[in-house]
């Protein structure tokens, strides 16, 4: 069960049951991050407050304390086990299309990346819009993860170049300022459009990374 892809777990069966104690803290923990990021995604960061999240997550608040700090260690749990869940969905999709082309595998990435997002709007708004307003703290988790999805997207580009599929492995400085331009569409089209409509980038961010990789000419399609 994973916080973004799949939402938040069932709340714990009343009486005996069979859950180990970690099964148990693990379930309380996953509950208390998605809870979190929806509250975050539907009311903003300041406004969302510890009572909200518990109450949400069906935890008791004691239990959030002896988990977390407080908000903003949960909202950074959240945004990172969010973020890993996304990052574990998109190895497996690119482990799926090893035999397809190059381009196939990249639009396939975007696909399923913007698909994720989609499901999960609440929780989308909050990891791309309200982890702006949500401090110093938090916008370092939010590098980092820039780091991990430009990664990610070096890895296919290796692929394809090991291939010679493209001319050479995509430098660093492109594929940061690819991860950038992602970033600004999708909060645009968030605050814009909405995240039900996030899918239909998938082209235009396809047909981006293919020229920046030298995989594509400007002015042709992808």
């Amino acid at each position: 069960m994973t916080v973004l892809t799949e939402g938040a777990p069932d709340r714990l069966p009343h009486g005996p049951h069979r859950l180990t104690r970690e099964e148990v803290e693990n379930s309380q923990y996953l509950r208390l991050c998605a809870a979190a990021l929806e509250a975050v995604g539907e009311l903003g960061y300041a406004p969302t407050t510890v009572t909200e999240i518990v109450g949400r997550a069906r935890v008791a608040r004691r239990t959030f304390y002896a988990l977390f700090g407080g908000k903003e260690e949960c909202f950074a749990a959240a945004y990172d086990n969010a973020v890993a869940d996304c990052l574990r969905k998109l190895a497996e999709t690119i482990a799926l299309s090893e035999d397809t082309a190059f381009a196939d595998r990249v639009h396939t990435s975007f696909r399923v990346f913007l698909e994720i997002l989609a499901a999960q709007p609440a929780a989308t708004r909050a990891l791309y819009i309200e982890i702006l307003a949500a401090g110093p703290t938090l916008m370092q988790h939010r590098a980092r993860v820039h780091r991990l999805f430009a990664e990610h997207i070096t890895a296919v580009g290796r692929i394809g170049a090991e291939r010679g599929e493209i001319p050479a492995e995509p430098e660093p400085e492109l594929i940061d300022m690819l991860i950038g331009g992602i970033g600004d569409r999708i909060v645009a089209c968030l605050s814009e459009r909405g995240a039900a409509e996030l899918p239909e980038l998938a082209p235009l961010f396809t047909r981006t990374a293919l020229i920046l990789c030298g995989g594509l000419r400007p002015g042709t399609g992808a």
